[in-house]
C-alpha cells in the first residue's frame, strides 16, 4: 500500500464508522420521541370517532389529555351531536353548536382545546338512551397502562446479543488496526 492509499482508506473507514454511529444515534432518538407520543403538557391533537361504522359509540369512549391539547371529533355516521353533561368549575366547553336537537352527519368535524384539569362528560343526545356517552380526562401527565402479556426475552437471546456486539466491536477494531498499520508484510514470494 502507498501512503496516499493508506490515508484514503483510513479516511473512508472513519467516515463509514462515523456514519454508522450517527445513524444509530438518530434511530435511537427517533424511537424515543415516538415512544413519548406527546404525553407532556400542551399542544397536540387526539381524535375521537363519532359513530364508527354506524355504531352508537364514541371511540374511544374515555380519553386522557393534558392542558392545552385539542380533541377533534370526526363523524363516521349520521345524526350525532355532542352535548356537555358536566365539566370542572371554570371550564368553558359548550359542545357542538346549536341546542341538543341539532345533529351532524358523516364527514363533520368538531374540535375543542381543553385547558382546565378535571373530568368532562358528554353524550350524543339522540342516542343517549342507547349508551352513546363519552368522557375527557384532563390530567397533568397521561398515565400509561401497564403492558399485558409481554413476552420475556430468554437469557440465551440476551447473551447472543452481547456476544454479537462484542464481535462487531472487535471486528471494527481489527479493521482500524489493519488500515492504520497496514496488512502488507512483504512480497508474496516469501510465503
Amino acid at each position: 500500500m502507498t501512503d496516499g492509499n493508506e490515508d484514503l482508506s483510513r479516511r473512508a473507514f472513519l467516515r463509514t464508522a462515523t456514519g454508522v454511529a450517527a445513524a444509530s444515534a438518530a434511530a435511537g432518538t427517533a424511537a424515543a420521541q415516538e415512544e413519548d407520543g406527546g404525553g407532556g403538557g400542551g399542544g397536540g391533537t387526539k381524535t375521537v370517532t363519532v359513530g364508527p361504522g354506524g355504531s352508537l359509540v364514541f371511540e374511544p369512549e374515555t380519553i386522557q389529555v393534558t392542558p392545552g391539547m385539542t380533541i377533534e371529533w370526526t363523524w363516521d355516521s349520521d345524526n350525532h351531536n355532542i352535548v356537555v353533561d358536566s365539566q370542572p368549575d371554570g371550564a368553558n366547553w359548550e359542545g357542538t353548536e346549536g341546542d341538543a336537537t341539532v345533529t351532524y352527519d358523516t364527514g363533520h368535524t368538531y374540535s375543542h382545546t381543553f385547558e382546565t384539569l378535571g373530568t368532562y362528560e358528554y353524550a350524543c343526545e339522540p342516542h343517549r338512551t342507547a349508551g352513546m356517552l363519552g368522557s375527557v380526562e384532563v390530567v397533568e401527565t397521561i398515565s400509561t397502562p401497564a403492558p399485558v402479556n409481554i413476552p420475556e426475552v430468554p437469557q440465551s437471546a440476551k447473551a447472543l446479543g452481547v456476544a454479537t456486539s462484542v464481535v462487531m466491536v472487535a471486528t471494527l477494531g481489527l479493521s482500524f488496526f489493519f488500515l492504520k498499520y497496514g496488512g502488507d508484510y512483504g512480497d508474496s514470494d516469501e510465503y
